[in-house]
């Protein structure tokens, strides 16, 4: 009897225990490489612990590196969930920051209690606007949305490229002008960069969450991503669901590029997401589309890339080492999948 009731305890810690695992494997395969250049990994390692928990500066960085992968690995989560891959949230978070910058101008004169807000739904509209265009493609003429959203990526990125030496541009500064104050994200904790847009991240994963488990249209949008035949034989709206479902998880994307812009930079920079759309997929993965275990993996993954600046300025190693890591760990995940398919 105990079995049984302990079953579902351990099936709901099964995706951290998984990822702990898969993420000491990448540790430990990733260390053979070090070790013919005469590298010690288990230093390399501490000093990867130290640079991001080393004082409470490291710990607010890794919050604040963590909240664009959180959002964009909930993009990713809400398309897999009914059974859509969506590989173009990086794309979809540079026009949310586009569209954040746009509106941050206050061209149009926003009184300053609405611009925040304002600015945050036009970076939701402009993600989720980016990635209707893939699911039109996909829903309606069969395209391939891997191949489109992935194309779409480094369209976003010109895009963004040409309004930053372009028409929003600001001196010789790789950057365009800055939004106005009143567009700032309040800081969470003095003297850091810790911004409120990590509350919007956390809230996000806890309302996909509730979303997922229990609604009428999680519980459809779950089905779908089980069985798309079986769903259509019930009666749902397959068509309908699977587009708003992907517009939505543009949308998360967008807000990513919101926090980046007004919470960070206050300007879009050249180079704004150093590739937080595709540390999404590997959050995604790891967590085994759980919304909550997103969050717990997005900020692991977060502390591993902010503490390789501590070890490359300690041992001289440089930070692509993180790189192979995270593609050891996509591999790993890949593996695992097949072999628990086949099994």
């Amino acid at each position: 009897m105990n079995a049984h009731v302990d079953a579902p305890a351990v099936n709901r810690w099964r995706p951290l225990g998984l990822a702990a695992g898969l993420v000491v494997a990448s540790m430990a395969l990733t260390g053979l490489v070090l070790l013919p250049i005469g590298i010690n990994p288990i230093a390399a390692y501490a000093q990867i612990l130290k640079g991001a928990f080393g004082s409470v500066n490291a710990v607010t960085e890794d919050l604040v590196y963590a909240t664009p992968i959180i959002l964009t690995s909930l993009s990713v989560i809400l398309a897999f969930r009914c059974g859509l891959w969506n590989l173009g949230s990086d794309g979809q978070l540079y026009l949310g920051a586009i569209a954040t910058v746009g509106l941050g101008f206050n061209r149009f004169g926003l009184p300053g209690p609405a611009l925040l807000p304002a600015m945050a739904v036009a970076a939701f509209a402009a993600g989720a606007a980016w990635a209707a265009v893939p699911a039109v493609l996909r829903l309606r003429f069969g395209a391939s949305e891997v191949i489109v959203t992935i194309m779409m990526n480094f369209l976003a990125v010109t895009i963004a490229t040409y309004l930053v030496g372009g028409p929003w541009a600001s001196g010789i500064t790789p950057a365009t002008a800055p939004i106005v104050p009143e567009g700032f994200l309040p800081v969470l904790i003095s003297g850091t960069r810790l911004n409120a847009n990590f509350l919007v991240a956390i809230a996000a994963a806890a309302i996909l969450s509730f979303v997922l488990r229990r609604t009428v249209f999680g519980y459809r949008l779950r089905t779908i991503g089980q069985n798309v035949d079986a769903a259509r034989y019930a009666g749902m709206p397959v068509t309908k669901i699977r587009f708003l479902s992907f517009a939505c998880a543009g949308g998360l994307a967008g807000l990513a590029g919101f926090g980046e812009v007004a919470g960070i930079y206050h300007n879009l920079p050249n180079g704004l997401s150093p590739g937080f759309g595709f540390t999404g997929i590997v959050v995604a993965l790891l967590a085994r589309l759980n919304p909550v275990w997103a969050v717990i993996i997005a900020f692991a993954l977060a502390a591993l890339n902010v503490g390789s600046g501590g070890m490359q300025r300690a041992m001289g190693i440089p930070v692509s080492l993180v790189s192979i890591m995270e593609a050891v760990l996509i591999l790993l995940v890949l593996s695992t999948r097949m072999l628990e398919r086949r099994a």
